[in-house]
């Protein structure tokens, strides 16, 4: 089986570029596909030039092997990024996976927010952002700027001037503090970002920040520490109103089919944007068995081999969704201690308390899921990743070294590669043989391969529909012109 693409993806202006084909084999048992995802978790975004091609069974059945790396850091927590098909730690430093030698390796930048534009990357570092190393915005006079967001020919950010005051308040006087959030018309043929453009909204709390932003047809959403949750498409408008003693955070945002998801706290389940309001979606993802339904968070997010993957707190529970069968699956908790328990709400909760410090520390994140070739890389913290210290003797014995981990975890029927991008039209082809290898091709140069494990589906071939481009798990496409064809 063999599909072929002209794709146009037009002026790289931050977008998602979505999905360009889904379909089902011709005899029902599986569906093969290709986009690129549309995910930011917590603290960095997926690299959008990275396209991932599937075989997803039906009836929603997977096998995976999982594999721990080296660990990253001596602390205990650490998040993933990906940029131009290359893995990122950051914890005290910035660290890239070396494949080859199979270590870790200190970065030469400590950039950790990182993004593709076209062949130029953005960096955004120390309250400040650059084009290929070239400062297009310096850092304010006063408070910091957090949180860069490109999108849609915008750069996106949140100013916060704490007045030398501690605590969220409401805003008063911009004196007495703000928090306020930018969107900042910028393209790479200018020099620099102009302030005097921006749309600006002053938010209603001091200290709101953000976790996490989304992007649904042209607009673009954020949501902020304190639960207000802002949407730009031209102006800026409020959607759900922050309350200062009311918890309501979103970790993640991710396109998916006609919908954007976001991952929240603390319901630990996922709602839904559409256009309008932001609406719980239940038992998405369900509670594993055994723990407390209270205070959890839905921290990652990632589509993988066709699949939607959601990692929890506080038990570092991974969670895989089939679309087809509509049906949840438990993949695993990412750390093997201690016992699950519903008596307390977080993982040595108790200890904790005791020992005086925060009492949920030592509970369990999932912090990254980031799709990279064949594989799905996995990383995981205590709340805050720190040294473990021997008072901690709950966590001795080298249990600490569960936060901070690695872990690569691998299914048949997926492979993704970082595109190179072209000025006008590229042509790409997917392919799978009757010995079940799966490539990926860019104007005749092999990107990727990959093996899957059951080829019936694919000998029964796809039936070529007008239904079939455009649109699927990944999103809407979000190119300027995409032809496709069978063979």
């Amino acid at each position: 089986m063999k599909i072929s693409i002209t794709l146009d993806r037009g002026e790289d202006r931050g977008q998602n570029f979505g999905t360009l084909f889904e379909a089902r084999t011709q005899d029902g048992s599986a569906v093969v596909g290709a986009g690129f995802q549309g995910v930011y978790n917590t603290h960095h975004r997926i690299d959008r030039h990275v396209v991932q091609f599937f075989l997803r069974p039906t009836g929603g059945e997977r096998t995976a092997t999982t594999q721990l790396l080296p660990r990253s850091t001596e602390l205990a927590g650490t998040y993933l990024f990906d940029l131009d098909g290359e893995i990122y730690s950051s914890s005290e430093d910035v660290r890239k996976w070396n494949p080859s030698t199979q270590a870790w390796t200190v970065d030469g930048s400590d950039a950790r927010e990182r993004m593709r534009l076209e062949t130029r990357v953005l960096r955004f570092d120390g309250g400040s952002a650059t084009c290929d190393g070239v400062s297009i915005l310096a850092p304010p006079d006063r408070g910091t700027y957090y949180r860069f967001f490109y999108a849609h020919g915008h750069l996106f950010f949140y100013h916060t001037y704490w007045a030398e005051q501690d605590g969220y308040r409401l805003h008063t006087f911009d004196d007495n503090g703000f928090s306020k959030l930018y969107a900042c018309p910028w393209s790479p043929l200018e020099s620099h970002v102009d302030m005097e453009r921006a749309q600006v909204i002053t938010l209603p709390v001091v200290g709101e920040v953000p976790f996490s932003y989304g992007q649904y047809h042209d607009e673009v959403l954020t949501c902020s520490n304190i639960g207000g949750v802002y949407v730009f498409d031209g102006s800026w408008r409020m959607i759900v109103t922050p309350e200062i003693e009311t918890s309501y955070q979103v970790y993640s945002m991710m396109n998916f089919y006609d919908r954007l998801l976001l991952a929240q706290y603390p319901t630990g389940k996922l709602f839904e944007y559409s256009g309008d309001d932001v609406t719980l979606i239940e038992g998405w993802p369900p509670v594993m068995e055994g723990v407390s339904t209270s205070a959890r968070e839905a921290q990652t997010l990632a589509i993988y081999g066709g699949d939607l993957f959601v990692g929890v707190w506080p038990w570092a529970e991974l969670w895989r969704y089939s679309p087809d069968a509509d049906r949840w699956v438990f993949n695993r908790r990412m750390l093997s201690h201690p016992p699950t328990t519903d008596e307390t709400v977080h993982p040595y909760e108790n200890e904790s308390a005791e020992a005086g410090i925060v009492h949920n520390q030592w509970g369990q994140r999932v912090t990254s899921l980031v799709p990279n070739g064949t594989d799905l890389m996995i990383s995981t913290s205590a709340k805050a990743p720190t040294l473990w210290e021997p008072a901690h003797y709950w966590v001795g014995d080298g249990k600490w070294k569960d936060y901070g981990t690695v872990t690569r975890m691998t299914m048949p029927g997926v492979v993704c590669a970082p595109l190179q991008w072209t000025e006008g039209p590229t042509q790409l082809e997917f392919a799978i043989d009757d010995e079940g290898c799966m490539s990926i091709t860019q104007d005749g140069v092999a990107l990727a391969f990959a093996k899957t494990d059951d080829t019936s589906g694919v000998q029964s071939g796809v039936a070529d529909s007008d239904q079939m481009w455009k649109r699927g798990i990944f999103g809407e496409f979000g190119g300027i012109k995409l032809e496709g064809w069978l063979g």
